[in-house]
C-alpha cells in the first residue's frame, strides 16, 4: 500500500495579491510612522509626552488634515523667506535698523502720568510705564493705589502677556495684587536676584518647598514644589490663597544665566519656553529687572512666531515698533535685536528649510558681532 502524497497548497492570484497587499500595508504604516515622527520634531527639540491611545472611533477629516498641512507649509515658507532675507541684509544693516527704531522711541514718548506720579514704585527713572496700556490695579476693593509698573501686551488681538519690572521691596505687594487680580497662571522671570553685585529684583517668593510668605494685601504665597525642567530653567509651583476666596496655583519659571542687556548662548531655549507657556491660559506675566530688555526679547519672539504661523511676511522692525507701542523701550539693545533674528534662522536650519551653507556667513558675522560686544 503506497504512502499518501502530501497535498500541495496552491497559491491563487487572490492569495498572492493578499500577500502583496499586506506587504504594501506594512510599508505604508512604516512611512506614516516616519512622517508622524518628523512632524513631532518642531525644530526646537521639545520633549513630548507619551502619545495618547486612540479610541478607534475618531477619524480625522480630510479637510482638517489639509488645513493643518497648508498652515504648516505657510509657516515654513514664511520662515524660509525671513531667513534668506535676513542673511542678505546682514548684521551691520540690522544694527543700523535698530538704531533708527531706538532713536524714534526716544523722540516720541507717550503719556506717562501714572509713572511720573509714583516715582517710589519705579525701579528705573528712564524705563517708562505708559498710560495707554498700563495694568490698573482694582484689587482689593477700596485700595487707594492702582499703580504698578506693568503693561498689557496683546498678540494678534489677545491680551497674552503682562510685561512688568522686577519687584522692588516697596512693590512686592503690588506685584502679587496684580497676579491675584488677573489670575495669572504662569510667571516668567528672566533675571537673577543679584547680577554682577547689583540687586536686580526682590526675592518675592520662597524658593524652598514647604515655605510660605504673606503680603500686606492678605495674599499668602506657599511654595509646594521646586524642580529643574531643563538646564538653567527652574520651575516653582506656588499656591496662592486669600481668606474667603478659592486658592489657585501659579507656575513660576526662573531662567538663570541670561545676562542683563545681553543674550543667552542657547538659541532654541526661547522657543522651548514659549512652547511650555502655550499650556497656560493667558495672561502670562513676564519680567526681568527693567521689564523691557530680556522681557521684550521673549515676547517679541512670540509675536514674530505668531506672524509666521499664519504665513504672513515677517519684518522684525515692525514687530519691535508694535511691541514698543505697548511696553515702551522693549528690546533694549542691538545685541538682543540681532539675537531674535539669529534664533529664527537657527529654527529654520533645524527644520531643514535652508542649507547650512546659505546661512553660514550670517552665523560667522553673528559670532564676531557678539565677541566685539563682549
Amino acid at each position: 500500500m503506497g504512502r499518501k502524497q502530501p497535498v500541495r497548497k496552491q497559491t491563487t492570484a487572490e492569495g498572492r495579491g493578499s500577500k502583496e497587499n499586506g506587504t504594501k500595508r506594512q510599508s505604508t504604516v512604516r512611512r506614516q510612522s516616519k512622517v508622524a515622527s518628523q512632524q513631532e520634531d518642531d525644530g526646537t527639540q521639545i520633549e513630548t509626552g507619551a502619545p495618547k491611545k486612540s479610541s478607534g472611533t475618531k477619524r480625522v477629516k480630510r479637510k482638517e488634515v489639509e488645513k493643518t498641512l497648508n498652515e504648516s507649509n505657510a509657516y515654513a515658507q514664511s520662515l524660509k523667506q525671513f531667513t534668506l532675507a535676513t542673511c542678505e541684509t546682514g548684521i551691520q544693516a540690522l544694527v543700523e535698523e535698530f538704531t533708527r527704531i531706538k532713536l524714534m522711541g526716544q523722540a516720541n514718548i507717550p503719556a506717562k502720568t501714572a509713572f511720573d506720579a509714583n516715582p517710589e514704585k519705579n525701579r528705573y527713572k528712564d524705563v517708562f510705564c505708559i498710560d495707554e496700556s498700563r495694568v490698573i490695579l482694582t484689587w482689593p476693593p477700596g485700595c487707594t493705589s492702582d499703580y504698578v509698573h506693568a503693561n498689557w501686551l496683546p498678540v494678534r488681538g489677545e491680551k497674552k502677556f503682562i510685561c512688568t519690572q522686577g519687584p522692588t521691596d516697596k512693590t512686592v505687594d503690588d506685584f502679587w495684587r496684580l497676579v491675584w487680580q488677573e489670575k495669572t497662571k504662569a510667571i516668567v522671570m528672566l533675571c537673577g536676584i543679584m547680577e554682577l553685585g547689583k540687586k536686580k529684583c526682590e526675592q518675592y517668593w520662597m524658593d524652598k518647598a514647604g515655605e510660605q510668605m504673606k503680603v500686606q494685601s492678605g495674599i499668602t504665597i506657599k511654595t509646594t514644589d521646586v524642580s529643574e525642567t531643563e538646564k538653567n530653567l527652574t520651575l516653582t509651583k506656588l499656591e496662592l490663597s486669600v481668606e474667603g476666596h478659592d486658592n489657585f496655583v501659579v507656575h513660576h519659571f526662573l531662567w538663570k544665566e541670561w545676562p542683563d542687556r545681553g543674550v543667552p548662548e542657547n538659541f532654541m531655549a526661547c522657543f522651548r519656553l514659549l512652547q511650555r507657556l502655550k499650556t497656560y491660559s493667558p495672561p502670562t506675566l513676564v519680567h526681568c529687572s527693567a521689564g523691557i530688555g530680556r522681557t521684550g526679547t521673549i515676547c517679541g519672539l512670540d509675536m514674530a512666531n505668531q506672524i509666521l504661523n499664519v504665513g504672513d511676511r515677517l519684518v522684525m522692525a515692525d514687530v519691535i515698533k508694535e511691541l514698543r507701542q505697548h511696553r515702551h523701550g522693549s528690546v533694549q539693545t542691538d545685541v538682543q535685536y540681532i539675537y531674535m533674528h539669529r534664533v529664527l534662522i537657527g529654527l529654520a536650519e533645524n527644520k531643514k528649510l535652508v542649507k547650512h551653507e546659505e546661512i553660514a556667513p550670517f552665523y560667522e558675522s553673528y559670532e564676531n558681532f557678539i565677541k566685539g560686544k563682549s
